[in-house]
């Protein structure tokens, strides 16, 4: 019996990962490209929020990695109180980084379309 490496590279044939990978790449570049895509829109609409906002240009950077957050949020969650939740956590986290809460708020609700959460 050999070891665990031998049994993986004997089960494994070069010439048909490749064929996979041939087959899938069309697929694979047309999703991601779909992704870039919405991400640079995001981006745009980041940066039209910010331009009406008194937001100093060095805090650019981090509202865009809070609108990339948050898509990658919606996109796991889809909507619901689960997304809606994890969104607010995200607000939390960079408010505590020095962000302005209502200027979160708008990008979560303009953007996203995530709602803020209920108060109990």
């Amino acid at each position: 019996m050999g070891s665990r490496i031998d049994n993986y590279t004997y089960g494994v044939n070069p010439k048909r990962v490749e064929e996979d990978f041939t087959y899938k790449k069309p697929d694979m570049i047309s999703q991601e490209t779909g992704i870039f895509h919405r991400l640079e829109e995001i981006e745009g609409h980041v940066k039209g929020i910010l331009s009406g906002e008194t937001v100093s240009v060095i805090q650019y950077p981090f509202y865009h990695a809070f609108a990339k957050e948050l898509y990658r949020v919606q996109t796991r969650y889809g909507g619901g109180s689960a997304c809606i939740a994890e969104a607010e956590i995200l607000v939390v986290k960079w408010v505590a980084r020095g962000l302005t809460k209502a200027t979160l708020g708008k990008i979560r609700d303009e953007i996203f379309g995530i709602p803020p959460p209920v108060s109990p």
